[in-house]
């Protein structure tokens, strides 16, 4: 009797321990490598991660500031992860990224477990692996910015919110009684199911409504857009499901003005007979006092600590500047997440069209095989509002989206799975076949691009550069060809996954370290800290960039112009009396700004200069340290050129 209630058991727990050591090591392989080489990306990186050294420094873990200026974009969850890993690992870009990658790899293993417990466990494997690699996804979960925890946190709050869809015991008025995909999947192996499929869950218990409000509280204090995903997924799920169906029908068979005549009608009715008793499963009044218990002491605190400042700059850009204006420049018309989700979320962005044809026939049960709706339903309830939503900013950046990144890889794993399992139809047309070409073309134009980019940067003066992007060249064409021979079969997306995984190993580990003209910032920074040792104040000018500010460990002087350099800034002049300079300076300065103080016949001496790239720009950039004052000693002076002017 013990044998069979084991044995139970194991078939009911279709997770695996094995399956999540994968995931573990699989995100290891692909995060961590570089993270100490590759310096911090301009402009948001640096930002994320001096703030957090300076809360650290002063002991100030409220009010977030970068170069000694508030700094508005974020509440503070992300620095305090950051001052956390400094705590462990000290200073250092690696240890601003670790946050970052840690996250990444625990969303990957929530997307295995909501995934599997309802597509079955080869889809939440699936989904886990093809997410992990996702082009955009991989580069955020690199970084450290607070994108990938906000995805963490919003991903929580997702599976909580599924847990309470899932507890219904019907929708859309008709009981659950119609199999699941993990049940067939488990039909189809041998397992003995219950014949009535009723739902596995039916009450939702306290822990899952904890993890809800404890992560949405943390999203909050995170990014602030948690909500947004939350809220948007279940109001769409409520307004288009239960007796609201109805309201839609009959406003939909009305003639064409009728519809525009009854909208408020439609409006009031949906409120009225939407899907709303299921909200009560996350017990939103107990819940409400949690977030407020969470959240409102930090608010209060930075309120008092910077009179009411940080706040009112806080929802002055986020909330109204981005929604009514192209904040940074980043405005951007309707339909730019549509054109650019097929590169951010390459290489699974050629399954977005089959895989949205998928889901609706499964929501409307069009195929043969009739599965339960409801998980469809919910994905689709989790895109598409919150899609319309960012189309709908004026700002518009491509991380804005990245949460969405969960449902559409569920989506396109399940896809996948039920076509080999022939359960669905959607991969079987001649024009998916035909797409391994489209395929294959796309990862050689990356590979050749990649060289002859390279061969223009780099191979007149920098041959060892140019040498380290080929390796790169030639792992991009190596998984297009793999996936074109493995097309649409069940090896294709393990064969991809483990083919461009190895090309970003390769990416990180060999090519862009090795890139020089990106070590510009923190060889300046070095530079800059021994100054400010030997009792210089620093300054900037023309290259102002956050990354300069990070890499010198401290407070440098960000000039909008050379006349302001000037006016704060003593020097001498050629031609002019010479005077003792008390206030010792060293500045940062590009070409044009050297032109400017030769232009004014300023006397400065050249500590040492650097050239490379300037990432806000994508343009070369040489930057002179010049200082007001002979930086050398005078028992150095011999042996140290004199390059003053």
């Amino acid at each position: 009797m013990p044998e069979e209630v084991t044995k139970k058991k194991i078939a009911k727990r279709w997770w695996s321990w094995e399956d999540a050591l994968l995931i573990v090591l699989l995100a290891g392989a692909l995060y961590l490598p570089g993270l100490a080489r590759i310096p911090l990306f301009d402009r948001d990186e640096p930002r994320f991660a001096s703030a957090a050294r300076e809360m650290l420094v002063s002991g100030n873990f409220v009010v977030p500031r970068f170069d000694g200026v508030l700094r508005p974009d974020k509440p503070p969850v992300i620095y305090w992860l950051m001052d956390l890993s400094y705590k462990l690992f000290g200073i250092s870009g690696m240890a601003a990224r670790l946050p970052s990658v840690l996250f990444g790899t625990l969303t990957l293993l929530v997307v295995y477990w909501i995934a599997g417990r309802r597509f079955g466990r080869a889809t939440g494997l699936l989904a886990a692996l093809m997410l992990s690699v996702a082009a955009l996804y991989f580069a955020e979960t690199r970084l450290a910015t607070a994108d990938s925890v906000m995805i963490f946190f919003t991903t929580v709050c997702m599976a909580c919110v599924w847990d309470a869809w899932d507890a219904q015991p019907s929708v859309d008025g008709v009981p659950k009684l119609r199999p699941r995909v993990d049940q067939l999947m488990e039909s189809a192996g041998g397992e003995i199911l219950n014949e009535s499929y009723a739902p596995v869950q039916r009450h939702v218990s306290m822990g899952v409504v904890l993890a809800f409000w404890f992560a949405m509280a943390a999203g909050i204090m995170t990014k602030g857009v948690t909500p947004i995903f939350v809220l948007s997924t279940m109001l769409a799920l409520s307004l288009t499901t239960g007796r609201a169906e109805t309201v839609w029908r009959d406003w939909w068979q009305s003639p064409g003005l009728g519809r525009i005549i009854h909208f408020p009608e439609l409006v009031y009715g949906l409120i009225r007979k939407g899907n709303w008793s299921w909200w009560r499963r996350l017990r939103p009044l107990l819940g409400l006092g949690i977030l407020l218990l969470l959240v409102l002491p930090w608010f209060i605190a930075a309120w008092n600590a910077t009179h009411g400042k940080l706040i009112e700059e806080m929802i002055s850009q986020n909330l109204i500047k981005r929604t009514s204006s192209g904040l940074q420049g980043h405005g951007e018309p309707p339909g730019f997440y549509a054109l650019v989700i097929w590169a951010i979320f390459w290489p699974w962005s050629i399954l977005l069209v089959p895989a949205a044809y998928h889901a609706i026939r499964r929501v409307r049960g069009k195929l043969v095989m009739s599965l339960d709706p409801s998980p469809y339903q919910f994905l689709l309830a989790w895109v598409i509002p919150s899609w319309l939503i960012f189309e709908c900013i004026v700002t518009k950046m491509v991380e804005y989206v990245l949460p969405l990144f969960i449902p559409l890889a569920i989506l396109c794993a399940d896809t996948l799975v039920q076509s080999w399992h022939r359960m669905t139809d959607v991969l079987a047309p001649k024009w998916f076949a035909g797409a391994r070409w489209v395929w294959m073309a796309i990862w050689m134009g990356m590979g050749v691009g990649a060289v002859v980019a390279g061969w223009m940067l780099f191979a007149p003066h920098h041959p060892n550069e140019f040498y380290h992007l080929i390796p790169l060249a030639a792992a991009l064409i190596a998984t297009g060809a793999a996936g074109a021979i493995s097309w649409n079969r069940p090896a294709w997306p393990y064969v991809t996954v483990l083919c461009f995984g190895l090309t970003l190993m390769i990416a990180d580990v060999s090519t862009l370290p090795s890139i020089k003209a990106l070590q510009i910032s923190r060889e300046a920074g070095q530079q800059l800290r021994r100054l400010r040792a030997e009792g210089f104040e620093l300054g900037a000018v023309g290259y102002t960039e956050p990354s300069l500010v990070f890499y010198a460990r401290g407070h440098i002087d960000l000039f909008p112009s050379p006349q302001a350099v000037l006016q704060k800034v003593p020097f001498n002049t050629i031609g002019s009396v010479s005077r003792v300079i008390h206030q010792r300076y060293c500045i940062v300065a590009d070409r044009r700004d050297m032109n400017y103080f030769k232009q004014h016949h300023v006397h400065y001496y050249v500590w040492d200069w650097f050239t490379g790239l300037k990432m806000a720009k994508g343009r070369p950039v040489r930057i002179t340290l010049l200082t007001n004052v002979n930086p050398w000693p005078k028992t150095r002076a011999a042996s140290r050129p004199a390059n003053s002017r």
